[in-house]
């Protein structure tokens, strides 16, 4: 019995709702891989450069209250 029987095997014993999920999930995660793919080591650098700069510092001063 090899990896692919084993597969089918398993999913006999899902619902209809089961494998619905398990294909949207396989479908989406798909184009995000293809997304991600697209992009040049540069573009995500700069993208996670953007995200760090729009984020508030943790260690910030809360600016709360009159004083």
């Amino acid at each position: 019995m090899n990896n692919e029987d084993k597969s089918e095997s398993y999913k006999d014993h899902l619902t209809a709702a089961e494998k619905r999920y398990i294909e949207q999930r396989e479908r989406l995660d798909r184009h995000k891989m293809a997304k991600e793919a697209n992009k040049s080591h540069r573009d995500r650098i700069q993208g996670f450069n953007q995200y760090l700069a729009n984020m508030s510092e943790h260690y910030d001063i809360p600016k709360v209250g009159p004083g």
